[in-house]
């Protein structure tokens, strides 16, 4: 019998070191773990052992012994006092959850021997830490003897025993007592008790356990499938499995396949009236402007794209509905939702492109309609049912041409309207691209003998030194860029380690702002003595 004494609180008592760790180090949710110094254990008849906390925050104990003496006292006392009771092998779920914890704490030496063993001292010392007489030559290993042993003494390894026949192996104790219960086996009642004090056990992923505990009438009654479904149903909807209704839920799951998934039961459960309709929010027609279309092409655009969003929900819903993806609740309230989006949406798209085509905003129209085919073809097909100028089945040239035309725009108008476009852009790029290197330029730094100066200004200072030209050089793929002087013709460094100036020929840059820009050849900062 081991006692155990946190600080000034009452102590515990434990009939094994396993159980002692599992005391130790249970998860206190919030609460402080307890410090190694308030802290002692002591064994009614061995005396006492130390207590030492490791580095991941965990204690450990520190009992006299070798590794494997130290190991087998553990899995000895695991054994008679917690799994082999009376010549049986108990399973998880007939023991108690502190007991279970003992058994998967003395597992947890498997791979974290440290927390009862003394590493570093393992082999050497006094004569109780030499190697065992009949101890095997050759390195130990911890967790191929522990594993063994397991199987050995218990019949599973030290991850627990498998929970359900066509399940893995687990050691969550919540779990082989829910499908114990779910297959009708006995759970002592202490058991339970516990379970239902701590309702933050399973609270996230076994949420059919605590219907479970709370109506025996379910226990046995249904397959693992049948039962899940009804509650992950019941649990969404708001409403409890209770001993009033559980028999008349029975009755109606038991009808379904084995194998059943949620569907079926939502299903099940809707028809015999006890799910409602799923209830959607109410939708409210479109208010002002986009209430009311501006032309004749606004509501054929309208009414193009709000039929195409309908069809596709609803075809994606009928589709999700014959392979049972949705239930009937489910698909109901997607056809209400399909329905309302379409009386109650409203003109904002359909007026925007109409008024574009009404006062002849080329660039606008050009914007919505010069796109391959399949983009905006609702639009298009609206367009070409209402004006009869078709975007669809035409050539991007002859679509483009045809956009003008829409917008009153001649031949030699649209060369014009073009050009100018296609100048404003080149400014628009050019301004963008001077701003970049502007900013590139000022993220330099050049070291001169009057100080450190940023790129923009180390420009402006070889402006006013006369260089006033600006020479492209090819470098791979890019292009690197000099200042050059007018009249000695010689341009600035572009390599760190070159001279200051070096000897290249002419071409004229006609300004100052020539030379800034043609900073956005630059390729960035490159260090001190060295153009960006």
């Amino acid at each position: 019998m081991y006692v155990v004494s946190i600080g000034s609180a009452r102590s515990e008592m434990r009939t094994t070191l396993a159980g002692v760790l599992e005391y130790l180090n249970q998860d206190r949710r919030g609460v402080a773990a307890p410090r190694s110094a308030d802290v002692t254990v002591r064994h009614v008849e061995r005396g006492d052992i130390a207590v030492h906390q490791l580095k991941s925050g965990r204690m450990a104990v520190r009992p006299r012994g070798t590794a494997r003496s130290i190991l087998v006292q553990i899995l000895d006392e695991v054994e008679r006092y917690v799994v082999r009771v009376d010549g049986k092998v108990l399973r998880p779920h007939e023991m108690s959850r502190a007991s279970w914890g003992a058994v998967v704490a003395a597992g947890r030496l498997a791979f974290f021997p440290e927390e009862a063993i003394d590493l570093a001292a393992a082999e050497a010392g006094p004569l109780f830490h030499t190697r065992d007489l009949f101890e095997a030559e050759g390195p130990f290993d911890i967790a191929a003897f522990v594993d063994n042993e397991f199987r050995r003494r218990f019949g599973y390894g030290r991850h627990g025993p498998a929970y359900a026949p066509d399940a893995s192996p687990n050691a969550r104790h919540e779990l082989h007592v829910a499908y114990a219960l779910l297959r009708g086996e006995k759970v002592r009642e202490c058991v339970l008790s516990a379970y239902r004090d701590d309702p933050e056990i399973g609270k996230h992923d076994l949420t059919w356990l605590r219907p479970l505990i709370e109506v025996p009438a379910l226990r046995g009654a249904l397959s693992p499938a049948q039962l899940q479904g009804l509650c992950h149903v019941m649990r969404h909807d708001g409403l409890k499995i209770t001993a009033d209704n559980a028999g008349k839920l029975l009755a109606i799951v038991r009808r379904l396949p084995v194998d059943c998934g949620v569907v079926q039961v939502d299903d099940a459960l809707f028809s015999a009236g006890i799910l409602q309709p799923l209830t959607a929010a109410a939708f409210s027609a479109a208010q002002g402007p986009a209430a009311i279309p501006v032309s004749p092409l606004a509501q054929r655009i309208h009414a193009l794209t709000t039929q195409r969003r309908f069809d596709a929900t609803m075809e994606r819903a009928k589709a999700q509905r014959e392979a049972l993806e949705i239930s009937q609740r489910h698909f109901d309230d997607l056809a209400r939702r399909a329905v309302a989006d379409r009386t109650c949406a409203g003109y904002d798209w359909a007026n925007m492109v109409a008024l574009a085509v009404l006062q002849r905003d080329v660039a606008a129209v050009l914007e919505i309609f010069d796109s391959p085919k399949d983009w905006n073809t609702d639009s298009k097909r609206a367009l070409r049912e209402v004006t009869g100028v078709d975007l669809l089945q035409c050539t991007a040239a002859l679509r483009r041409q045809r956009i003008f035309e829409l917008c009153g725009f001649s031949p030699a108008e649209q060369a014009r309207w073009e050009h100018e476009a296609a100048a404003a852009k080149a400014d628009r790029v050019a301004a963008r691209e001077f701003e970049d290197a502007r900013k590139r330029a000022e993220a330099s730094n050049w070291r001169l003998e009057g100080g450190k100066v940023n790129g923009r200004e180390y420009v402006d200072f070889c402006i006013a030194e006369g260089f006033s030209e600006i020479i492209d050089m090819p470098r791979g793929r890019a292009r690197l860029s000099h200042l050059q002087s007018a009249t000695r013709h010689v341009a600035t460094a572009a390599r760190q380690g070159w001279d200051p100036f070096l000897c290249t020929g002419p071409a004229r840059a006609s300004s100052r702002s020539r030379c800034h820009r043609g900073l956005m050849h630059f390729p960035g900062p490159s260090g001190p003595g060295k153009l960006p």
